[in-house]
């Protein structure tokens, strides 16, 4: 959707809002697709002498598979971003602080990609304190508590214990 800022950026309007779904669901992360229900955007512009400002809100839900454990996770997540929003930029060294709009028209998918995918986790994990898969038996921890013995050797080192067998 192009959400429409003309009026506001020649000044002859105070506000205006949007609102749209995004799908951002082709965005690949640890091995899968979290974002596979459409992104809410809701998008506010407001022109305050002079200065449009366009706070973009998104409402998403993430479902993927803990990284240490494997269990499902699926949460609710809600972001603010906030832009300025000008038809051309003097100055090519402020690109990163201005959204610019140079026929008065911004493109929600365009910048709902770029506002939410950066934000994402790096990683995710069920809970903070998730003690993941047993590497010997594969039990989950955080349910039950195995017996297996752990050697904690480095991998890099293993032929060494063969050396002392």
């Amino acid at each position: 959707m192009r959400f429409d800022l003309n009026r506001l950026l020649d000044g002859a309007g105070v506000s205006d809002v949007a609102t749209d779904d995004v799908d951002l669901s082709r965005y690949s992360a640890g091995g899968g697709h979290p974002l596979r229900a459409p992104v809410r955007v809701t998008a506010r512009a407001q022109n305050r002498a002079g200065v449009v400002s366009l706070d973009c809100a998104y409402r998403l839900i993430l479902e993927a598979s803990c990284d240490r454990c494997l269990a499902p996770i699926r949460r609710e997540m809600t972001l603010t971003v906030p832009h300025t929003v000008v038809r051309t930029l003097q100055n090519t060294e402020d690109d990163d602080e201005y959204l610019v709009a140079p026929d008065g028209f911004v493109e929600l998918q365009e910048l709902a990609t770029n506002d939410v995918i950066p934000e994402l986790p790096s990683r995710f994990l069920c809970r903070e304190d998730c003690k993941g898969l047993c590497p010997v038996c594969g039990c989950d921890r955080n349910v039950t508590q195995c017996r297996c013995e752990e050697k904690k050797t480095d991998p890099r080192l293993a032929a060494l214990d063969k050396f002392f067998e």
